[in-house]
């Protein structure tokens, strides 16, 4: 039970329950009230769950509280329009994470957040103009504002810190490591030698919700990883129990190693001594980068992500022609 969305599950409920108030009640302020309470409750479960239910709660809660204030829908459903446009500055770049990435089209965000702004001026001097509408909107606002900004200055850090490559290069022996998974177990590189292909995925942290996307991507591969005799290990910053907790959350078959004090992140040269950025942890060496590394049996490096365009090894099907010649 303690893996249950909460949060979100509540967040659902309070959308729903604001519906039912504006459907046949006809009670926008409280439906609104009501759904902008789910739509904030849902988003504390931001960082930690990155599934269809918490894209769906979002939505739906969206949707609520742009039809709460456009009740009873006489004109243009510029409030409405408003919703469906801060939803996908806070929650597109992670509900289509897949094309997306970390650093591709960072103009959507600010786009959809100024599309959201006109909407939101237009409606209210256009229609309604209550303190209903102009103020029930403005957290929505505010956090898709705070994510536009960050995720343009994430965008910013990580091509700085990646410009003149990683210290690990195709064909280099990768550094070996001895790091607990999330059971405890010290898992070293040289454990695999001789016997199978490593997959190494560098994540910034639990409280990364592209990292869980791209966890969640690793993770339906499974068996086709399996099949091609590749082992994948993820490590990140967090403590044991931390990842403990994480790999059981999002469902992960595969091991989490803790690399606390950042080291192996930086024998590898993917790990960026000054981060700041409003919406992720605070670790004392900085934060590593999203990199990964394919590691033959031999413990050569038979590829890495491209510095340039960092989260590319989201996908994939990318590294399975590589396999197939080393197999």
């Amino acid at each position: 039970m303690k893996h249950i969305p909460i949060y979100t599950l509540s967040g659902l409920a309070l959308a729903l329950a604001s519906l039912l108030l504006l459907f046949p009640f006809e009670q926008p302020l409280f439906a609104g009230v009501l759904a902008m309470g789910g739509y904030l409750l849902a988003m504390k479960d931001f960082s930690k769950y990155t599934s269809w239910l918490q894209f769906l709660t979002q939505t739906v809660a969206a949707v609520a509280v742009g039809l709460a204030l456009e009740f009873p829908f006489e004109t243009i459903p510029w409030l409405l329009i408003m919703m469906v446009m801060t939803l996908l500055c806070t929650f597109g770049r992670i509900m289509f994470f897949r094309f997306f990435g970390y650093t591709n089209y960072t103009w959507f965000e600010p786009t959809m957040l100024i599309a959201a702004l006109i909407c939101h001026v237009v409606g209210n001097l256009e229609a309604h103009s209550s303190w209903m509408t102009w103020l029930l909107p403005a957290p929505a606002l505010i956090f898709s504002a705070i994510i536009a900004w960050g995720i343009i200055k994430d965008k910013q850090q990580l091509f700085a810190a990646t410009s003149k490559g990683y210290k690990v290069a195709i064909g280099a022996s990768a550094p070996e490591f001895a790091l607990p998974d999330q059971n405890g177990e010290t898992i070293k590189l040289s454990d695999y030698r001789g016997d199978r292909h490593l997959l190494l995925i560098f994540v910034r942290g639990d409280w990364c919700p592209g990292c869980h996307m791209m966890l969640r991507t690793y993770e339906k591969e499974r068996e086709r990883f399996k099949q091609k005799n590749i082992y994948v290990l993820s490590i990140g910053p967090d403590p044991v129990g931390v990842n403990r907790e994480m790999v059981e959350r999002l469902g992960l078959d595969f091991k989490v190693l803790s690399d606390e004090g950042q080291r192996t992140a930086m024998r590898y040269g993917v790990q960026l001594d000054e981060y700041d950025n409003a919406f992720s942890e605070k670790y004392d060496e900085g934060i590593p980068l999203p990199a990964s590394f394919l590691v033959d049996k031999s413990g050569v490096v038979r590829y890495v992500s491209r510095p340039d365009k960092v989260g590319e090894f989201l996908n994939p099907s990318m590294i399975f022609p590589i396999i197939e010649k080393l197999n």
